[in-house]
């Protein structure tokens, strides 16, 4: 295997500048990175970017510093991201075909555990009810 370096996405920056998630979509054409400060970038394929949106939190009242973006997920068709936050929630964004159009949130989970990957089904495995006496 032999590893090229190409460039740098993001510039350097003084101080904690975290990257705490990223994905490549299933189709190699979109990487998604997200941001200590909450936010998702988005890149085309030669590493110029595209768009950038922020997340938001799964309640308003606690602010948006009450949460951390954990994991991020293309949907198969690389058309949707599922963002995982900290807070216990995953929202799905829907981004298009192209990075350079509108996004908004399609779906919202409640989530127990917030960094699986994006499946084709999604099915939430929730702690059974107490029993009965």
């Amino acid at each position: 295997m032999n590893i090229k370096h190409l460039k740098n996405i993001l510039p350097p920056q003084d101080g904690a500048a975290k990257i705490t998630a990223l994905a490549w979509s299933p189709n190699n054409v979109k990487l998604a990175v997200s941001t200590a400060e909450r936010v998702v970038l988005l890149f085309d394929e030669n590493g110029e970017r595209r768009d950038k949106f922020s997340t938001k939190p799964a309640d308003s009242k606690y602010g948006k510093k009450s949460y951390l973006v954990k994991a991020i997920a293309f949907s198969p068709d690389s058309t949707k991201i599922a963002v995982g936050q900290t807070d216990n929630i995953i929202y799905v964004y829907r981004i298009g075909e192209e990075c350079s159009r509108q996004i908004w949130i399609a779906q919202q989970i409640l989530a127990i555990h917030s960094s699986a990957p994006f499946p084709n089904k999604i099915t939430l495995i929730a702690p059974s009810p107490p029993s009965s006496p």
